[in-house]
């Protein structure tokens, strides 16, 4: 399965009083392993992407299934895959592991913004990271969604 992997240790900085993962830290490691992504799977650095060639990429809908707690000093395994790549928008799925289990599952889905533009506006992805989003495409995705009226 074509994926995108990085393993982040788990600090002091990231849990509660109890050495457990304070769970909205795992909404800043989510972030961080798409922005790795960008940078070493599309060759897009956030900088890049966001001062040079205008664009944003923010998250539209999460779902988030937290299945395990993770603990002061664990090395979390966070995969990423492409589920969708749509005209202005793409879906992730974003799996995290600590000791071969599961600890979380996201599904995220995110879409190209102009940021030349006043205010936030969709806009169509370029076609150089559809293209670097295709590699990461899981074959059961079905590969582009069909665009439909309203749709990002």
């Amino acid at each position: 399965m074509p994926t995108f992997a990085r393993t982040y240790p788990i600090r002091f900085e990231d849990c509660d009083s109890a050495g457990i993962v304070f769970y909205p830290q795992l909404f800043l490691v989510v972030n961080r392993v798409v922005e790795d992504w960008f940078a070493d799977g599309l060759g897009v650095d956030f900088r890049t992407l966001h001062q040079k060639r205008r664009l944003g990429i923010p998250t539209v809908e999460m779902h988030v299934r937290f299945l395990r707690a993770i603990r002061l000093g664990d090395r979390l395994d966070v995969a990423l895959e492409v589920r969708r790549v749509g005209s202005r928008s793409f879906t992730l799925g974003i799996d995290g592991r600590s000791d071969n289990v599961t600890c979380f599952s996201v599904e995220s889905v995110l879409v190209c913004t102009d940021l030349v533009e006043e205010g936030v506006s969709a806009c169509t992805l370029p076609d150089d990271l559809r293209e670097g989003m295709k590699a990461f495409l899981v074959p059961e995705a079905g590969g582009d969604a069909p665009a439909t009226p309203g749709s990002l």
